[in-house]
């Protein structure tokens, strides 16, 4: 599969050059588009009264979580294309974290940063950019704040001996530089391919291998299948990631959308085969959603279990549901509501502190520009 992408992606920039340079010689410079969203939230949540006490009330320390928090998530969004005499279309998209709260250690602010070519021949893109294994995916369809992944942390704290995950992506690979490439959609059939040579994002050579070796590489692959009749549409997919660590994954996602009704799930599993941190990892999630007018009302679920054979093979659990209601304020400007309540257990600690019970009220107003 390395091959067959190192090979699209040489034929993909000969075509490009080939027949697109001599035309296009004196071309002016690509022209940016300035977009982008800000998205606050705020809400209530509480955490189970034994976990912020550390199941002590007397000489424990404790770690009482405020009931009111409030979020911002924001960033910038540069892009801009031109189209060559060829056909084909380049294209750079740039995404930059707006949020002085979000800033790594590193100081680097940006998320995505990668040059698309578009054509007959599929698309293709360059850069640090999510895998295909993540464009392609499908999941149960949320409203409001989703219940997989760390939607519900500023409420609900995340006990620190959870491994458990309840997301059913299959991408570890993240935003690294990579080589990622879509095919054509042809009989509502795609498939797309990725390739990470290292998820610490390096310039330099990675070293993957020999006694010294830390870097892990990732190659993607999902299968694609679209469909529409009126104003029905079937979407699923099928995905599987193998990793250098010796880890590999593999999920499947289905979505059927039938008038004002939204329903969907996937699922995950995740297998890391040597070392001390051999590990199996399931997921899932279900959810279904109603459109009414300008409102849609959605609730789902979505469950993650470790099981940890350095531990005796104990199961960490990660449960969480949510029920939310969007509504369009205005033209680019959209409001949420939504109630989640999660469970976090520790299989084999006794300790209060490492299991936590809570829910969260969360509000959230988005302005997309």
């Amino acid at each position: 599969m390395k091959k067959f992408l190192y090979s699209t992606t040489a034929l993909a920039v000969a075509g490009t050059l080939a027949f697109g340079s001599d035309a296009n010689a004196a071309a002016k410079p690509i022209k940016l588009a300035v977009g982008g969203f800000m998205t606050h939230e705020f809400g209530f949540g509480d955490n189970e009264g034994s976990f912020e006490t550390g199941g002590n009330s007397g000489t424990a320390t404790s770690n009482k979580r405020a009931d009111f928090n409030n979020v911002q998530d924001s960033e910038l969004l540069f892009s801009g294309s031109s189209k060559l005499d060829s056909g084909v279309t380049v294209s750079i998209n740039i995404q930059i974290e707006a949020d002085q709260a979000a800033a790594p250690a590193s100081g680097n602010h940006i998320d995505e940063s990668y040059m698309k070519l578009t054509g007959a021949f599929g698309d293709l893109r360059l850069g640090s950019t999510t895998g295909t294994n993540s464009v392609l995916k499908n999941t149960a369809p949320y409203v409001g704040v989703s219940p997989d992944g760390g939607g519900s942390d500023a409420y609900i704290s995340v006990p620190s001996t959870s491994s458990a995950s309840n997301s059913t992506n299959v991408a570890s690979s993240g935003d690294a530089n990579k080589i990622a490439y879509i095919t054509p959609r042809s009989g509502g059939l795609a498939i797309g391919v990725s390739y990470t040579p290292s998820t610490s994002n390096l310039n330099t050579a990675p070293v993957t291998g020999g006694t010294a070796g830390t870097e892990v590489d990732v190659l993607e692959g999902a299968l694609s299948y679209e469909t529409a009749v009126g104003t029905s549409s079937v979407k699923t997919d099928v995905a599987l990631e193998i990793a250098g660590n010796d880890t590999h994954s593999i999920r499947g996602g289905l979505k059927i959308a039938a008038g004002g009704v939204t329903i969907g799930g996937s699922v995950r599993v995740k297998k890391h085969d040597i070392g001390p941190d051999t590990l199996s990892q399931d997921a899932y999630d279900l959810g279904i959603s109603y459109t009414m007018g300008a409102h849609t009302f959605g609730v789902a679920t979505a469950v993650g279990e470790a099981n940890i054979v350095a531990r005796s093979g104990v199961v960490d659990k990660e449960r969480k549901w949510s029920a939310g209601w969007s509504y369009p304020i205005d033209t680019g400007v959209t409001g949420t509501l939504t109630y989640i309540k999660a469970d976090y257990d520790d299989g084999d600690s006794a300790a209060t502190s490492s299991a936590n019970d809570g829910h969260a009220l969360i509000g959230q107003i988005k302005v997309s520009f």
